[in-house]
C-alpha cells in the first residue's frame, strides 16, 4: 500500500511525516478530554478563589484561637473582674422571687462566666460549675467563692 495508508488498510489522518508520538494526541478519548478542558478552565479559577478566600479564612482562624486563648491571651485586669463579679453577684441578689425564668438564668449565666474567668485568674479549677446543674451547681459556686476568697478575691 501507499503512503497514505496505515498497515490495515485505512487510510492516515495525518501525513506519514508526522510522528507516532503526535499521532496519539489526535486519538483521546473522552475523559482525557475533560481533564485537559479542568486543567485550563476550571483549575485556575479554582486558584483564583482560594487565592480570595485564604487570607480571610486565615485572619477568621486566627480571630477564633485568640479568642480561645491562643497566641495572645488576653486576660482583664484582676480589679475589672472583681468588680464585674462583684455587680453580678449583686444583680443576682437582687433578682426578685417573681422574676421571670429567663431573667433568673441569665443573671446566673452572667454570675457563671465571671466566676469562671475570676477563677481562671487565680488558678482555681472550675470544671465542677460546668458538669453540675441545680442544687449542685449552687454548691459549687459556693466552694468556688470559698476559695476565690482563700486566695484574696472577694466576690461580695
Amino acid at each position: 500500500m501507499g503512503t497514505g495508508y496505515d498497515a490495515d488498510g485505512r487510510e492516515r489522518i495525518m501525513p506519514s511525516a508526522v510522528s507516532d508520538s503526535a499521532r496519539i494526541g489526535l486519538s483521546w478519548s473522552m475523559p482525557a478530554g475533560v481533564l485537559v478542558h479542568a486543567a485550563i478552565f476550571v483549575a485556575p479559577t479554582i486558584v483564583v478563589l482560594l487565592i480570595l478566600w485564604l487570607p480571610g479564612a486565615a485572619r477568621r482562624a486566627a480571630l477564633r484561637h485568640r479568642a480561645a486563648g491562643g497566641w495572645f491571651p488576653r486576660r482583664r485586669a484582676v480589679e475589672v473582674v472583681a468588680a464585674d463579679l462583684r455587680r453580678a453577684h449583686r444583680d443576682l441578689e437582687d433578682l426578685d422571687s417573681d422574676a421571670s425564668r429567663s431573667r433568673w438564668s441569665k443573671a446566673c449565666a452572667r454570675y457563671d462566666a465571671v466566676l469562671a474567668e475570676a477563677c481562671a485568674i487565680a488558678d482555681v479549677p472550675c470544671d465542677r460549675l460546668h458538669d453540675t446543674t441545680g442544687l449542685d451547681r449552687d454548691i459549687a459556686r459556693l466552694e468556688l467563692e470559698e476559695a476565690l476568697i482563700r486566695r484574696g478575691l472577694a466576690p461580695h
